[in-house]
C-alpha cells in the first residue's frame, strides 16, 4: 500500500532525519478535531493490486505503528461518497 494525497489534506509529515527516501516519505495528512474535541490524524491509503488480491483471499491487514507504544487506531474503507464503513 501507498499513501496518497487527497483533498482534506492540511499537512504533510515529512521523513525523520537520518532516514532514506527508501526508508520513508512523506505522508499527507488531515490534522483535525472531532465533536467532542479530540484530536486524529487521518492518513489514505491506495491498495496495490497486489494487496486487493491478499484481501480478496482473506488474508489480514497489518498495521505497524513505529515506536514503543500503540496510540488508538482505527482502520477502514470509505464508500462511493467517502463516508467511512465502520
Amino acid at each position: 500500500m501507498r499513501p496518497i494525497d487527497f483533498k482534506e489534506r492540511n499537512i504533510i509529515f515529512n521523513k525523520p532525519e537520518g532516514m532514506t527516501d527508501e526508508e520513508c516519505s512523506p505522508l499527507p495528512a488531515y490534522v483535525g478535531k472531532d465533536q467532542n474535541g479530540h484530536p486524529y490524524i487521518n492518513t489514505v491509503w491506495m491498495p496495490s493490486k497486489e494487496d486487493l488480491e491478499a484481501l480478496l483471499a482473506g488474508r489480514p491487514l497489518v498495521l505497524s505503528i513505529c515506536g514503543v507504544s500503540m496510540p488508538p487506531v482505527c482502520l477502514f474503507t470509505t464508500d462511493e461518497n467517502d463516508m467511512p464503513n465502520y
